[in-house]
């Protein structure tokens, strides 16, 4: 296992510099040339786009708009013609939604760096829209470049329809039909399109869009399960393959079922955190000792299963309660926030815990990287990246868990995790009754001639559990170098944390590793 000093180290190792000399073609220099020969024909972003100057918040749906920013205007979009099926591309294409933000200066031009925020299903036009004034440092010598994944966002979206309706029935049984009924709704509107939704189709798409925009090799930023979109390049084209850095990494050894278990324990551990702190702060809802804190956190989720609180004429229940605590996880910057609302629940007013839960969506827009299990629905068919999600997940896997499964799931779900075990058992039946069978492809990620990768880890990340970078270095097996972030929170880089941007642009703009083992604080 890699390991996780918290001394910065030395720093070791100059990597080639980005090739920005013209686009590479296809390997096998033959069906696929024109599609690598494309040149993007970059426009001004259309007025509905969510970072344009005239735009504001745009027409995105609210699960995926993003707020302008300083950028506003700047942003140019093109589409990218890929085949649908790489091993047959005469059978129809995809047209990719890309974006990008032109380098500012000073300094030489770099190439592009490709960013995705995770998901799977979240639209990266959306997210670098939003969020681009956080990489503005990158963005000096680098055009900063994402796309919307096949089946997400602009770029042939998964649709199920609108016809769902829950069958209303009780335990492993009742949860099953409704998916059932879902993953039938997806066939019939999205058939055609399922089975080309893998992980392994999307990093062929960004060879594409490597070659597209003009660099010899790719230039990569990936959090959460963009961690594993990068690992997949790496593994399928290992000499197209550059600067790569993969923050919050998913564990590649794990499958559905273990992932879901050690992420619930890790919500688990890092909601602990938070209860040790908020009890050191004056006025903590939780009373003054940990353990009494982490008994009354339980206690109100299951006061909330049994007795749901009105707010803002939405019935705040036990799920919604957890996804509040869920999405506060995700950066330490939440936690007053999540003090404020449980001090409002305290009180018997659950809207600070309706705000912090997305509003009952379970999901907090694109200012925050992916890492987010699927919400099985009550109500409604999923949002489109919840949808794509479900697809996406569903062909990278070959597991199909059932109600059979269900009661064992739920078992080592809950001693996980008490409070968040029993919400996440049910996207262990995500896949039952889909349409497309799946494979586990994703998960092959061995690059031994890839160069070195930097894999950047949160000691206490509630999505991504830590040991999952140490894993994937060895997966790679290409001497890929893991820093460790020893604080709280999903995606080291957004935190602001000044070590990990330091170590992480000193890579990306200047090509040098740091030592492994080293650490920030």
């Amino acid at each position: 296992m890699v390991a996780s000093g918290a001394l910065a180290g030395a720093l070791v190792g100059i990597s080639a510099p980005v090739s920005v000399a013209g686009p590479q073609v296809a390997a096998d220099g033959g069906v696929l040339a024109r599609f690598y020969a494309q040149q993007p024909a970059w426009q001004p972003c259309p007025a509905d786009f969510p970072g344009t100057a005239s735009s504001g918040h745009g027409s995105a749906p609210p699960s995926t708009a993003a707020p302008p920013t300083t950028a506003a205007g700047r942003f140019q979009c093109a589409r990218l013609d890929v085949p649908r099926d790489y091993a047959h591309p005469e059978r129809g294409t995809l047209r990719v939604q890309m974006v990008r933000l032109p380098a500012t200066g000073p300094g030489k031009r770099l190439g592009s760096l490709v960013i995705n925020p995770g998901g799977p299903g979240d639209s990266g036009v959306n997210y670098l829209m939003g969020n681009s004034d956080g990489f503005a440092h990158l963005g000096q010598r680098y055009d900063l470049v994402s796309f919307d994944p096949r089946g997400t966002g602009r770029t042939e979206p998964v649709s199920c329809g609108t016809g769902y309706t829950p069958a209303g029935g009780q335990g492993a049984a009742g949860l099953a039909t409704d998916e059932q009924r879902i993953n039938a709704a997806c066939g019939r509107y999205s058939g055609a399109l399922l089975p080309w939704l893998g992980t392994p189709d999307v990093a062929r798409d960004m060879d594409v869009l490597r070659s597209a925009v003009g660099d010899r090799k790719l230039s990569y930023l990936g959090f959460s399960y963009g961690t594993r979109l990068g690992a997949n390049y790496a593994h399928l084209f290992p000499r197209n393959a550059g600067r790569l850095v993969l923050d919050s990494v998913e564990d590649p050894t794990k499958n559905t079922w273990q992932t879901a278990v050690a992420q619930a324990g890790s919500f688990q551990r890092v909601l602990g955190d938070f209860a040790a702190d908020c009890v050191r702060t004056s006025g903590c809802p939780l009373g003054t000792d940990a353990a009494g804190a982490n008994r009354q956190l339980t206690d109100w989720y299951q006061k909330l299963t049994d007795h749901p609180i009105s707010a803002q004429g939405t019935d705040v229940d036990g799920t919604t309660y957890v996804y509040a605590l869920r999405e506060a996880l995700y950066s330490r910057d939440s936690w007053p926030s999540l003090r404020d609302a449980l001090a409002q629940l305290r009180r018997g007013d659950a809207t600070g815990i309706l705000q912090l839960s997305g509003g009952g969506s379970g999901g907090s827009g694109t200012g925050r990287v992916g890492g987010r299990p699927a919400r099985v629905p009550t109500e409604a068919m999923p949002a489109q990246d919840q949808l794509a999600l479900r697809a996406i997940s569903c062909r990278d896997t070959s597991e199909r868990y059932g109600p059979a499964d269900y009661p064992r799931a739920v078992r080592e779900l809950t001693q996980a995790s008490p409070l968040f075990g029993p919400d996440i058992a049910p996207t262990l039946l995500d896949c039952y009754g889909w349409p497309v069978p799946g494979d586990d492809s994703s998960r092959e990620v061995a690059a031994h001639d890839a160069p070195p990768a930097l894999l950047v880890a949160t000691t206490r990340d509630p999505a991504t559990p830590y040991e999952g970078a140490a894993h994937m270095a060895r997966a790679l097996g290409n001497s890929s170098v893991v820093l460790t972030y020893h604080g709280e929170g999903h995606a080291a880089y957004t935190s602001g944390n000044p070590c990990v941007r330091q170590k992480v642009d000193g890579y990306l703009l200047d090509g040098v590793l740091p030592v492994g083992g080293s650490g920030c604080r």
